[in-house]
């Protein structure tokens, strides 16, 4: 056994993933491999098996920026017999971006290692210019939603990998190949490997913003939020569609206000083959609920935001999960400020999860409280646990319906919390929340955001994307004017993890925000992974 071809090692050719690198070398037999890395701070090892061909360069993952790594290289063949390369090598992975609007800046509050959910911690980060949406110019909204981020942080909190992209990325999912898969800003979903390389794309066939070259075409009008990879390997995505509707509401705060004629735009729910696109099972919102029950957000501007000009925002779904244990799908509708539980054979709505206001024939299915500090309002992604518990993001933000008032955002708190529902009896219950009330701890983030119950631990993984100031006299909308929108000030996102049972409490805690208070950074969402290669 002897290399033909000595080890070498070149940086990623994609610009977008700047800090993996990849090693050549040829050996005159199939071999394993054995990659050993140390840098000032640390030293790990690599295993590669005899199907990773080193001619096409083998892929280092988990390197720190700007530093400078020795590498050695220990091929083994199949007797066992090892033999490692005369010399060793050094690598120096470039340094994150210098222009502070390009490198988030994470603070490590809190970090009791032996306490967390081994693995990498991914996060969905972005950056917004502050102010009311609609009063931006075009050079702000372009720094917003044209720019995103994905980081990998190791244990210790330091980034080991990241991907930086041209457009606003929404909530991660990880696939069985180790690829990532998300959406953008322009409602197109992306399939990525770990060099950044688009191994797949897909845009609905009725874009408002065109449909890409070199995509599979999806039969819908958009594709939002988070995708979910389903146990049969199809995805389970957000779609969405509108319709004209007449004596549609104007003012949101005054629903007895004067009426017109409006584009309203309600979410769907479907199955997707990631081969062909093709739509296996669809659910709508428009089919099963009344569009005249609103809650606030209606009439304001994310979907004129998203190429629906002047529309109406009627349910805002943000997130399904699908229950293998009787096939069907856990739905979030923020703006009706309700989770849904849905039959995929019938199509017919199982429970609800939401305050029990104006739901016509559907009251009977709105689930009984046993325990719960509070109805969610506004809440984000829910996930359908192993053990059937459901896990939700509860953004709190307005904290009623209209036409009861908005409580202040300064005066409000979000939380992570875990239900149990009894379908039988109807009946839910809180089993875990990060927050039963506001504290001088909670945190406030009136959108996006996630919560995990982590695998190995049961520990709670909860990011708040944002985090209002406790200014008073702020309000939710950008079209109100009565006080300052929470956007208006610097904000701070937060990532907890929390044990559970007797020792329960924070055991990491990290903050990312602009140290010079100039724009807001935010997290989208995140979840941990056991490594950054597919075996993990």
């Amino acid at each position: 056994m002897k290399f033909i071809e000595q080890p070498s090692i070149r940086r990623n050719p994609n610009p977008a993933v700047p800090l993996p690198a990849l090693l050549f070398f040829q050996a005159d037999e199939k071999v394993r491999t054995r990659v050993t890395l140390a840098d000032p701070d640390r030293e790990w090892t690599i295993d590669f098996s005899e199907d990773d061909n080193p001619t096409d360069g083998l892929v280092i993952l988990g390197m720190r920026p700007d530093r400078t790594h020795r590498i050695t290289v220990t091929i083994i063949n199949i007797d066992g017999k090892e033999l490692t390369a005369a010399k060793e090598l050094t690598y120096r992975t470039p340094a994150l971006p210098d222009h502070p609007y390009r490198k988030p800046h994470f603070t490590i509050l809190r970090n009791e290692k032996d306490r967390r959910e081994p693995g990498i911690l991914l996060l969905s980060v972005h950056r917004a210019a502050r102010g009311r949406y609609g009063d931006w110019t075009p050079v702000q909204s372009n720094f917003t939603f044209s720019w995103g981020m994905i980081v990998a942080l190791d244990a210790d909190g330091e980034i080991i990998w990241y991907y930086e992209s041209d457009k606003f990325v929404e909530g991660i999912s990880r696939l069985a190949n180790g690829n990532l898969l998300f959406n953008h800003w322009d409602m197109c979903t992306a399939e990525i490997d770990m060099l950044g390389n688009v191994v797949n794309r897909w845009s609905p066939a009725e874009n408002p913003f065109g449909v890409q070259e070199g995509t599979i075409e999806v039969a819908a009008v958009g594709l939002h939020h988070q995708p979910e990879v389903m146990p049969n390997g199809n995805f389970l995505i957000m779609t969405v569609s509108a319709r004209e509707i007449d004596d549609y509401y104007t003012d949101q705060y005054n629903l007895e206000g004067p009426r017109e004629k409006r584009l309203v735009v309600g979410d769907g729910v479907a199955e997707m083959d990631p081969e062909t696109g093709e739509l296996l099972w669809t659910w709508s919102a428009f089919d099963h609920l009344d569009p005249m029950r609103v809650g606030y957000g209606v009439t304001d501007l994310f979907w004129t935001l998203r190429g629906f000009t002047g529309a109406c925002d009627w349910t805002h779904g943000n997130g399904a999960s699908y229950d293998a244990g009787d096939d069907s799908v856990v739905i979030s509708l923020r703006y009706q400020d309700a989770l849904f539980k849905v039959d995929r054979k019938s199509g017919e709505i199982k429970w609800i999860l939401g305050e029990d206001s104006d739901w016509g024939d559907l009251s009977g299915k709105v689930l009984k409280p046993l325990n719960l500090a509070r109805w969610p309002y506004h809440g984000h992604n829910p996930r359908v646990t192993p053990e059937g518990t459901v896990v939700f993001f509860d953004n709190g933000a307005w904290g009623a319906r209209p036409p009861e008032p908005p409580v202040d955002p300064g005066a409000n708190y979000s939380r992570g919390v875990e239900y149990r529902i009894d379908e039988a009896d109807m009946t839910v219950e809180e089993v875990w929340a990060s927050d039963t009330e506001q504290t001088e701890t909670s945190r406030h983030a009136p959108d996006m955001s996630d919560c995990h119950r982590l695998p190995v631990t049961g520990n709670m993984l909860v990011i708040w994307a944002q985090g209002v100031t406790r200014r008073p006299g702020q309000v939710y909308s950008e079209k109100d004017y009565s006080g300052s929108f929470f956007n208006d000030f610097f904000m701070v996102s937060t990532v907890r993890e929390y044990t559970r049972g007797e020792n329960s409490g924070i055991v990491f805690e990290l903050e990312l925000s602009d140290p010079d208070n100039i724009l807001n950074w935010g997290m989208y969402g995140g979840l941990v992974i056991p490594g950054l290669y597919s075996g993990n």
